[in-house]
């Protein structure tokens, strides 16, 4: 076998990946510009610039295009998380850092809202793309919750940390989604602080 033979399928591979990712980021795009109204074949390949038979080369159909775009929409929130939740420092500068992550760009853009929005939207009635938020959304709780439970442990606060983060976690999302509908009714700051003052009334003080 020649040296051009061997390499062959590693650049066939390269290439396929560059394709998928494209079109993973030209959905994102159309989502974030147009809701789930323009998450179509025609659309979408329109804004990649690709012929419309690559999504289904490279996806199951526009259905599996989607949960490859809620999954990697949320890695790249968990990796964000988990950037700032596992740096080394104390629970209390980690729990902190994710909250900020949380409220600036690129997870705090109105880009990534309307995309977050369209994508939450389906959830309730796709099955594929339940399964794959419980996953995502059980990893973020529990490294929120950890977070918490180790806080709450160095100060002798008796907290049920899971229920908590729980709490935290969905009043983030709907400072997000009230940012994202009118940005005069809430903003970066006031929606960091919002965060705080929750757990600051189980917690006490906390570095801000």
């Amino acid at each position: 076998m020649t040296t051009a033979a061997r390499r062959k399928p590693r650049f066939v591979r390269v290439e396929a990946d560059l394709r998928r990712q494209m079109l993973i980021d030209a959905a994102i795009r159309c989502l974030a510009e147009g809701g789930i109204a323009a998450f179509t074949v025609d659309r979408i390949s329109r804004e990649a610039k690709v012929s419309r038979g690559l999504i289904n080369h490279h996806f199951d159909g526009i259905g599996g295009l989607l949960i490859e775009v809620y999954e990697a929409m949320t890695q790249s929130m968990l990796a964000a998380g988990r950037e700032t939740l596992f740096f080394e420092g104390t629970a209390e500068d980690r729990l902190a850092a994710v909250i900020d992550t949380m409220f600036r760009p690129p997870m705090f853009s109105k880009s990534s809202l309307r995309a977050w929005l369209a994508l939450w939207g389906e959830v309730a009635t796709n099955p594929k793309l339940k399964a794959s938020h419980r996953k995502s959304y059980d990893a973020y709780r529990k490294a929120i919750g950890d977070a918490l439970s180790e806080i709450a442990k160095t100060r002798k606060v008796r907290l049920d940390s899971e229920a908590l983060a729980m709490t935290v976690i969905a009043l983030i999302d709907g400072l997000w989604i009230e940012w994202c509908l009118d940005s005069s009714v809430v903003n970066r700051d006031t929606a960091r602080a919002a965060v705080f003052d929750v757990l600051e009334a189980r917690l006490g003080p906390l570095k801000r």
